[in-house]
C-alpha cells in the first residue's frame, strides 16, 4: 500500500492511497469460492455451483463490497500511520478500478491546528461590583405588571404605546427579501420590537387603515443582504388596543403563586431571584472576559467543518426551518449571516480550552458536578428522581461534567489574571448597552 500526503492549506489534507491489485483479487476470489459453495441453483447440487457461474451471477457486487471494506480499512490504517484525525467525514474521490488493476482513491478533511496558548499571563479582568438596591426592585416589579398588561381594543387612531395588529410586505427594487412579510402581528409601538421607521409610520392608523412607505435598513442590520437598501412597505392594521396596568395587589401577588405574605413577600421573592441574577451575570461577564483574553492572544485558523455544525446547531435552537430545494440558497445566506461570526468564536474557544485542559490534565472534580447536578435537579418537581436518572445515563452525565469542567477553566484562567473591581450597577450589568453580547462564549467550553 502506498500513501501520500498533500497540505491544501493549513488545516487541510488530502490522503492518498494506491492499493495494489494482489491484495484485492485475492479477496474476491475468495468471498466468491464462499458464496458459490452457499448457493441453491436449479441444475447444480448444493455446495456444487461452478465458481464461474457464481462470479457471472454475483461477481460485480462481491467486488463491490470487497474495494468498500479495503477502502475503509486501508483507509484507517494510512491515518494511523501518518497520525492524522480527520474532522467530520473525509470527502473521497475513488478510482472505480476494474478487474486486475489497482485500487487508488483519495481522502480530503480538515485537521485540527497545531498552536501554542499564548496569553495566560497577560490576562486582564474588570469584575463588577453591585448590589439589588431597593429601587432595582421597584422597577422588577413594574416591569412584571408590564409583563402582565391587559390590552383593550379601542376604537381610535394608533399612538406611541398601543398594540397594533399589522400585516405588511415589503419589496427592495420589486423583490422579496428575507423577513419582507408578516401576517397578523402584534406590535407595540414604541417598543423597539421593530425598527423605528416600522413602527413610526403605523402612528395614526385605526383599525382598518393602510400605509405605505418606504424604510432604509441601517448599516448594522443583522441581514447583510438588506443593510443599506431602501424597502417600499404595505401595511395594513386590523386592530389598535391600548394598555391596561394591573393593580399592584394580592391578586396580582396570586399569579406568582405567592399565597401568604402579599406585596411584601413578592418583593422578597423578586429580590432573591434579582441577587440571583446578579451573581450569575458578573461570573458569565467575568467568564467571556476571560474567554476574550485568550481569543485575541490566540490567532488560530478555525476549520469549516465545526464552524458548519455550530451553525446548524445555533439554527435548530432558534427552529429555523430545515433546508430544501425550495428554499435553500435563502436560507443558508440567511444562516450565514446570523450566526457565522459566533459559531467560529465558539469553535476557536473549543479549540483553545480542550488544548488548555489537555496540556495542564484536567478533569471534572466530582463534588462539582455533584452541585451542578444538584442545583440543576432542584428545578424539578421531584430533584432525587432526576439525579438517579443522570446517574444511570453516563451519556447524559457528561453534559454535567462539562459544565463542571467549564467553571474548573474558568477558575483556573482567573488565578492567573490580574483582576480589578469596578464599582456598577444591577442595572448596567443584568441590562447591557444594546449591541453587546454578555451571555455569548459560555457554551463554547466543550
Amino acid at each position: 500500500m502506498q500513501i501520500s500526503v498533500e497540505e491544501l492549506d493549513s488545516l487541510k489534507r488530502r490522503v492518498t492511497v494506491q492499493v495494489p491489485a494482489q491484495d484485492i483479487e485475492p479477496k474476491v476470489k475468495d468471498r466468491l469460492l464462499s458464496l458459490s459453495r452457499q448457493l441453491k441453483i436449479k441444475g447444480f447440487r448444493p455446495g456444487k455451483v461452478p465458481f464461474k457461474v457464481a462470479k457471472g451471477m454475483y461477481g460485480a457486487q462481491v467486488r463491490e463490497e470487497i474495494l468498500g471494506e479495503v477502502l475503509r480499512n486501508t483507509l484507517q490504517e494510512a491515518l494511523l500511520e501518518r497520525e492524522l484525525r480527520p474532522l467530520g467525514a473525509p470527502q473521497l474521490d475513488l478510482k472505480d478500478p476494474k478487474e486486475g488493476e489497482d485500487l487508488e482513491y483519495s481522502a480530503t478533511f480538515e485537521v485540527m491546528p497545531e498552536f501554542e496558548i499564548r496569553g495566560l499571563d497577560d490576562l486582564t479582568v474588570e469584575r463588577p461590583e453591585a448590589e439589588v438596591a431597593a429601587t432595582d426592585v421597584d422597577g422588577m416589579i413594574d416591569t412584571l405588571r408590564r409583563q402582565n398588561i391587559r390590552w383593550n381594543t379601542v376604537e381610535r387612531a394608533a399612538q406611541q404605546g398601543d398594540q397594533v395588529t399589522v400585516s405588511f410586505e415589503g419589496k427592495i427594487d420589486g423583490n422579496d427579501f428575507p423577513g419582507n412579510t408578516g401576517q397578523d402581528m402584534s406590535v407595540v409601538l414604541g417598543s423597539g420590537a421593530m425598527l423605528k421607521d416600522f413602527e413610526d409610520a403605523l402612528v395614526g392608523l385605526s383599525a382598518g387603515g393602510a400605509t405605505d412607505f418606504e424604510l432604509t435598513f441601517p448599516a448594522d442590520y443583522p441581514i447583510k443582504e438588506v443593510a443599506e437598501k431602501t424597502a417600499h412597505f404595505t401595511a395594513q392594521v386590523s386592530a389598535v388596543a391600548e394598555s391596561e396596568l394591573p393593580e399592584l395587589d394580592d391578586a396580582f401577588v396570586a399569579k406568582f403563586e405567592i399565597k401568604e405574605g402579599g406585596v411584601e413577600a413578592l418583593r422578597k421573592a423578586v429580590q432573591d431571584n434579582m441577587e440571583r441574577e446578579l451573581l450569575e451575570r458578573i461570573k458569565s461577564n467575568v467568564k467571556n472576559q476571560l474567554l476574550d483574553g485568550l481569543l485575541n492572544a490566540n490567532d488560530i485558523p478555525v476549520p469549516q467543518v465545526m464552524i458548519d455544525a455550530n451553525i446548524e446547531q445555533m439554527a435548530r435552537q432558534l427552529n429555523l426551518p430545515e433546508i430544501n430545494e425550495q428554499n435553500a440558497e435563502q436560507l443558508t445566506k440567511l444562516k450565514t449571516e446570523l450566526f457565522t461570526a459566533q459559531a467560529q468564536r465558539q469553535a476557536a474557544l473549543g479549540i483553545i480550552v480542550s488544548q488548555l485542559v489537555s496540556k495542564n490534565d484536567m478533569k471534572p472534580d466530582e463534588a462539582r458536578v455533584r452541585t451542578h447536578l444538584e442545583s440543576m435537579a432542584s428545578t424539578y418537581e421531584e430533584p432525587a428522581e432526576v439525579i438517579r436518572w443522570y446517574q444511570q445515563n453516563p451519556k447524559a452525565l457528561e453534559g454535567i461534567r462539562a459544565l463542571a469542567l467549564e467553571d474548573q477553566v474558568i477558575d483556573w484562567l482567573l488565578e492567573r489574571a490580574t483582576v480589578t473591581d469596578k464599582p456598577s450597577s444591577f442595572a448596567e450589568i443584568v441590562q447591557p448597552k444594546q449591541g453587546t453580547t454578555p451571555d455569548a462564549g459560555p457554551e463554547s467550553i466543550e
